[in-house]
């Protein structure tokens, strides 16, 4: 395959590939890892894959992909997570005999803080989608699919102004909705 024919597949199938690993990792950053992973696979198999299923081989390997990363994210927690808890318990028998029996210091997960906005961030967007499909649309293509609002309302068939409108109702609803919940995060 040539360098150019790639470029074109990759131009034409990025947002879909996009989507596939973004509904299921809810992050935009880990999206595009996967992504990126799904078209070097793409490239190392693309002698075996049907021309007239690039679309879904393409959606079924992003995936397939993000899952594994979920999967593989979830055994590193777990594994970390219990190290940490052998280490906190040691450390804090410690701090006890330092300080007399205070504690000094609590330990900050970051992945299970990643998992929380992940798992808050799918709540929000199946409420969107829930709610107003519209809506739910212009969200995704807006911030995971990166569409300028001219791109939207043509996909959607409606006019740049009612895109901007539906945006703006959809966040004083998510804004109504979700705030307490965002601020206890």
């Amino acid at each position: 395959m040539t360098e150019e024919k790639f470029r074109e597949i990759f131009r034409q199938y990025y947002r879909l590939v996009m989507k596939a690993a973004y509904c299921v990792l809810f992050d935009a950053d880990l999206s595009q890892d996967i992504c990126q992973e799904t078209f070097l696979k793409f490239l190392e198999k693309v002698d075996t894959v049907d021309k007239t299923r690039y679309a879904e081989w393409l959606t079924v390997c992003a995936r397939r992909k993000a899952i594994d990363f979920c999967k593989k994210a979830y055994q590193v927690h777990e594994v970390v997570t219990a190290d940490r808890a052998e280490k906190e318990d040691t450390d804090k028998m410690a701090q006890r005999s330092d300080s007399g029996g205070k504690r000094t210091g609590f330990y900050n997960d970051d992945m299970a803080q990643m998992m929380v906005h992940k798992e808050f961030t799918g709540t929000i967007l199946n409420s969107l989608k829930a709610k107003n499909t519209d809506w739910y649309e212009i969200m995704v293509r807006t911030h995971v699919m990166g569409e300028n609002d001219e791109e939207i309302a043509c996909a959607l068939g409606i006019t740049i102004g009612n895109v901007r409108t539906k945006r703006h109702r959809m966040m004083e609803w998510l804004k109504q909705r979700f705030q307490s919940e965002y601020e206890s995060l």
